[in-house]
């Protein structure tokens, strides 16, 4: 927001608008001209040309400390979340010196012992009651003080801060620790320069005008070359919820400087230009091959805009501190593919982290395991199938009596119970997939269309499909085997709940890949899948290599689960009226 004039005291001051500038007279007979638009981001203190002032100090609630600096009410920063922030660790808010704390060193309440100026006028206004939070200092002045103002409010302090020139200023967004942003002060400061025992606060401002208030514990630190601060919910390691709705207004905006307010010294000022990217809902799943040589980690980008453009930032080996950065000669990427060159122990962790200009960065991390362990669901689906939608499965005529009464029990309606069956088998029957399923049916831009057909066969000529731990095979209606391989995950998409599954044998034919719903015989009696040459395009329902196809499978001869997954099948797709 825009700073203005106060009048903090009435007859003090007396301002004339002239035709190109505004002309401030004060008291003693001086003044000041600036130019007329200008007027609207000046800043000072009046009273400092003013007569007797009587100087004090006093606690403060957070909300009264910075409504001068802020330009707001207390009320207002009150209820936006500027007041007192309790942590889950004891003890350090007592270190803070300058505030106030609780007992327990859990929170910290305020600021301690501001120093104020209360001019004759409004002292003589002051009640007894009102004069009991001032500790009044006889035969001293301050140089740096906060003003009070007639109606009880306090002003900004007096004093200009001091320029810290030769700072370099950081900006963490999506990936520190503490916060959704994190800051880091660097080059010619330390923290002698802003000593935690006389922080008072902090004070963002951005480049159109606004100001935001930190407060220790919550946005501040002991080591004051850091601070954090979030635009949405967020817990950091200990447990702590930091407030955010004080500073969520940061989000999209540049950072110009950062003020540290202090006690007993010189305020300091530091200038920046940082952007506060914005905050998405992209993640990243990761999945891997085996440990050994080279192994290949997947990468699956999950909800990403479609104008971050994210690109490969880093890749870490090991976690926390003692992570090591790899350089460019360590590991290769192409296309959601990242291949760790050399040998690689089983156990071994690595993190990937992905960067925008517009978006905060994107990070995740997978540890290599070694060969020849099953992930859970490959253990889930241990089994041979045949097509769901078969003759060897639900389309079998001896099933029909359980689609009709299932589909009375789902709908209601008896008389319309066949034509519900028909339309829900037809829907799973298609024989189109790809661009050519997509030109008939449509991109699904505007939902399903109702004339829709989703393509549930075995393709590539596979009649069933036999899972056992790691390997998958493909049989024919011969019983010939058509292929047989170890796949390892490299990837799961959360938004449509795909785990991505890579032929150990590096073969480049339409089974190098097995795409797996988390649907299994114990859970939901049937699976889900699809198989193919490429990743892209892996999840897609309606566009792409695999568009309107996803093969579903039910275990072979055996009657108990095909009934379960076709009652199963029926109750999700109907709603009884």
């Amino acid at each position: 927001m825009n700073k203005i004039i106060t009048l903090a005291l009435c007859g003090l001051i007396g301002a004339q608008a002239q035709a190109q500038n505004v002309t401030v007279n004060f008291k003693d007979g001086s003044k000041v001209s600036y130019e007329k638009d200008s007027v609207k981001n000046i800043e000072f203190n009046p009273i400092q040309q003013s007569d007797t002032l009587h100087f004090a100090t006093t606690d403060m609630t957070w909300s009264e400390f910075y409504a001068g600096e802020l330009y707001q009410d207390a009320e207002s920063l009150e209820a936006d979340g500027v007041d007192v922030f309790t942590s889950a660790t004891s003890g350090k808010a007592s270190r803070f010196t300058a505030c106030l704390s609780s007992e327990d060193g859990k929170q910290i309440l305020g600021v301690k012992d501001v120093s104020v100026a209360i001019p004759q006028k409004i002292y003589k206004q002051l009640t007894s009651e009102e004069k009991k939070r001032f500790t009044f200092v006889e035969d001293s002045t301050f140089s740096e003080y906060k003003l009070l103002n007639e109606d009880g409010s306090f002003s900004a302090y007096n004093s200009k801060p001091v320029s810290k020139n030769g700072v370099t200023v950081s900006l963490n967004a999506g990936t520190f620790t503490w916060g959704n942003y994190g800051i880091s002060l660097s080059g010619e400061i330390t923290r002698d320069d802003i000593p935690s025992a006389k922080l008072q606060g902090a004070i963002i401002s951005t480049s159109n005008g606004q100001k935001y208030a930190l407060t220790p514990l919550n946005n501040l630190w002991l080591n004051t070359m850091e601070m954090a601060f979030c635009v949405k919910e967020f817990v950091e390691p200990h447990g702590n919820r930091p407030a955010y709705t004080h500073t969520a207004g940061l989000q999209g905006k540049t950072i110009t400087n950062i003020t540290y307010l202090l006690k007993g010294m010189d305020n300091v000022s530091i200038d920046c230009k940082l952007y506060v990217k914005r905050q998405n809902s992209a993640s990243l799943s990761l999945g891997a091959s085996p440990a050994g040589t080279n192994p290949i980690v997947a990468i699956v980008f999950n909800n990403i805009p479609s104008d971050a453009n994210y690109t490969l930032a880093s890749v870490k080996k090991g976690s926390g501190r003692s992570a090591q950065t790899l350089g460019e000669e360590d590991y290769s990427y192409t296309d959601g593919f990242l291949t760790i060159n050399g040998e690689v122990e089983s156990g071994t962790s690595f993190s990937v982290t992905f960067n925008s200009d517009k978006y905060i960065s994107i990070t995740s991390s997978i540890t290599i395991s070694e060969e020849g362990k099953a992930t859970e669901l490959q253990e889930k689906i241990a089994g041979t199938y045949v097509e769901f939608f078969g003759n060897d499965g639900a389309t079998n005529a001896r099933w029909d009596s359980l689609w009709i009464n299932e589909c009375i029990k789902g709908t209601g309606d008896t008389a319309g119970a066949e034509s519900t069956v028909m339309y829900l088998k037809n829907s799973m029957l298609g024989e189109l997939t790809g661009a050519e399923a997509t030109a008939k049916y449509g991109d699904c831009s505007n939902g399903f269309s109702e004339t829709m057909q989703f393509n549930c066969h075995f393709l590539q000529g596979v009649s069933k499909f036999v899972f056992e731990g790691r390997r998958i095979k493909g049989i024919d209606a011969e019983g010939n085997e058509i292929f047989s391989h170890s796949y390892s995950n490299v990837g799961y998409d959360a938004t449509y709940d795909f785990h991505y599954y890579k032929s150990d044998d590096d073969n480049n034919d339409e089974f190098a890949y097995f795409f797996l719903r988390s649907d299994n015989p114990i859970d939901t009696y049937h699976i889900e899948f699809r198989y193919g040459s490429s990743i892209e395009g892996a999840s897609d329902y309606c566009t792409g290599k695999y568009a309107y196809w996803l093969a579903a499978g039910v275990l072979e001869n055996n009657d108990e689960q095909c009934e379960k997954a076709i009652k199963l099948f029926v109750q999700e797709n109907t709603a009884k009226q």
